[in-house]
């Protein structure tokens, strides 16, 4: 910059130009850990247990259990059923669309059974869900 002259460019619209880079990456970060989230959760199948299904048991309550909420978490349990995860990704997705910089994302699952599993108590998901999921996509965006 020569001496006595401005900024062509005024600094505040750098700091829009970083804040909605900024809002890009939680976005793509946060849709990344919630596709590894679903996509490793475990589906039930009967036909790995020890005790039999409860009558009308359809596996995929888990994988439909995770919840994207930003700037608080959400504290019910949902009771959809979601075997392929298609639907919890695009809900999760709905939530992130009016995303602003520097707010909290929350995914969550709030089943009682959830830390079981996240223990490794599936032989579907024996390192668990979410640490796996996490460990995974920090890597890929490191």
């Amino acid at each position: 910059m020569a001496k006595g002259r401005g900024w062509s460019t005024p600094p505040s619209a750098f700091a829009d130009v970083v804040e909605s880079a900024l809002t890009q990456r939680s976005r793509a970060i946060a849709m990344a850990m919630l596709g590894e989230i679903v996509y490793k959760s475990p589906v039930g199948n009967p036909k790995l247990w020890k005790k039999p299904p409860p009558p009308g048991y359809t596996g995929g309550r888990f994988r439909g259990s995770h919840i994207v909420s930003v700037g608080a978490p959400v504290y019910t349990q949902t009771t959809k059923i979601d075997k392929n995860g298609a639907e919890t990704i695009a809900e999760g997705n709905r939530q992130l669309s009016g995303l602003e910089p520097f707010t909290v994302i929350y995914i969550q699952t709030n089943l009682p059974y959830a830390e079981k599993i996240e223990e490794g108590h599936s032989t579907q998901a024996p390192g668990g869900v979410y640490e796996v999921a996490f460990h995974g996509v920090s890597q890929a965006y490191s």
